[in-house]
């Protein structure tokens, strides 16, 4: 705490899957601030609701703080920077909005892995030319989805655009179709 307060400059990295190096990875620059005392409260609850046994939120030596950000980098992982990385602004990240398909990735991904292994290859294959060995969705937006493929005994992640904007959980179904009906009608 004394150190931010003399010297409120830092950075918190945030990636879904630490040990995975080839994943995303975010990172938020700015200055850590004090937690308003209106804000005091909501803050605590919320975070007594992940941490139900931290006791130590009483102590008087305890501050919450938030970072008032400046910039926000991005990369998609070691190693795999060419599929993407930049910066977001402090306007671009605070006018940001969830990711409308994002709420459906779970479910959509367990049943293509589940189900539909065969046709996930077979997307991929036709949307970039890689004749993949197996390919796992990892998680999908409304641009597209991730895949964990393998070939020749290389296991590599690669981003497969949709065609167009998915707008709704039915569209991404519809987008999968027409993205396997393409790639059949190549192959056949």
């Amino acid at each position: 705490l004394q150190d931010l307060l003399a010297n409120p400059k830092c950075s918190l990295l945030v990636a879904r899957e630490p040990e995975d190096r080839t994943g995303l990875r975010i990172t938020l620059h700015g200055d850590a601030v004090l937690v308003s005392d209106k804000d005091q409260a909501a803050v605590r609850s919320a975070y007594l609701a992940k941490h139900p046994s931290a006791f130590w939120v009483d102590f008087g030596d305890f501050s919450f703080m938030r970072i008032e950000p400046k910039v926000v980098r991005f990369v998609s992982g070691v190693a795999t920077a060419f599929l993407g990385s930049g910066e977001f602004s402090k306007e671009e990240y605070q006018g940001a909005k969830v990711d409308p398909i994002a709420q459906f990735a779970k479910p959509v991904t367990s049943h293509m892995n589940k189900d539909h292994e065969e046709d996930t290859k077979a997307i991929v294959h036709h949307t970039t030319s890689i004749p993949v060995e197996s390919a796992l969705m990892l998680d999908l937006d409304s641009l597209g989805f991730n895949v964990k493929a393998t070939l020749q005994g290389n296991t590599f992640k690669i981003r497969v655009p949709f065609p167009r904007r998915a707008q709704d959980r039915k569209d991404v179904k519809t987008l999968i179709v027409e993205m396997l009906q393409a790639a059949k009608s190549v192959s056949n």
